[in-house]
Formats: C-alpha cells, structure tokens, sequence
C-alpha cells in the first residue's frame, strides 16, 4: 500500500470513492479516457439506447484529438457503422456528431445472458459501501 493510501486511511478513515460524472459526454471525452485510442471501442449516440436501436453502434478505429481549453475534448473519429449488428459500410467514415450528442460505451442487450438491472446495481453497491465502512472502521480501531 503506498504512503498516501495509508495517510487517507488513518486520517479520515474511508477511501475517497471515485464516482462517474452525471453529465454526458461527448464522444472525445467519453474516448479519451479508452486505452490504445480506443481501437475497436465500440460506442452509441445515447438517443439511440433510449429509442430501443438493438445492434445499432459504432466501433471507433482511429480518433484524432484536438486541444480545447487544454483538453482533447475536440477532434475528428473514424468507425464503422453497426446497424442491426451488421456493418452498414466497411471501409471507417468520420462519425458525425461527436460534440452534438451525448454518447456511451456501448451496452449489447443480450451480453452473454447478463441483463443490466439498475436496482440491482444499487443493492450490490449499498452492500459493498456497507462491508468496506465496518471494515475500515475496524481497521480505525485497531490501528489508533
């Protein structure tokens, strides 16, 4: 465990927990945070998950990144367009609309059998916020 963790620890005594920001985001912030220049990251206008598009993505196979306020939250992306889980054209065309929408990674529905259910989420979430706080107070105690 490094200096700082065990600082955090024994001073306020929970881990700062690292949430993901409510806003939307555009299609360069949400592929600036991919490894490898998001090669075959596959992602999706969030209009179309709401409307019930199944199979409908865009896998990203080169992005080009310009500066904006001292962030690469601008720039130029190149993909293939999945429609209905085929490719609508294979050589990768500019996507359009990468600051005009909100986008997401990409969710299949079937997802080998896994179903998404946000409840659920949060249940699980509640139950390890609870098993990590008795943990690190324990811990509080014993070491002070």
């Amino acid at each position: 465990m490094s200096k700082l963790a065990k600082e955090i620890l024994l001073k306020g005594g929970n881990p700062p927990i690292v949430q993901f920001d409510k806003k939307p985001k555009t299609l360069f912030e949400l592929l600036n945070v991919q490894k490898l220049k998001a090669y075959k990251y596959k992602v999706q206008p969030i209009q179309w998950y709401r409307k019930g598009f199944e199979g409908c993505y865009y896998e990203v196979h080169k992005t080009k990144y310009r500066l904006y306020n001292n962030q690469p939250t601008h720039g130029n992306a190149w993909a293939i367009l999945y429609w209905r889980g085929k490719p609508a054209f294979h050589p990768p065309k500019e996507v359009k609309g990468g600051l005009k929408f909100a986008w997401q990674s990409y969710r299949s529905p079937e997802a080998d059998g896994i179903v998404y259910d946000e409840n659920i989420a949060k249940s699980i979430e509640r139950r390890r916020n609870f098993l990590l706080k008795g943990y690190y107070t324990g811990l509080k105690d014993e070491t002070g």
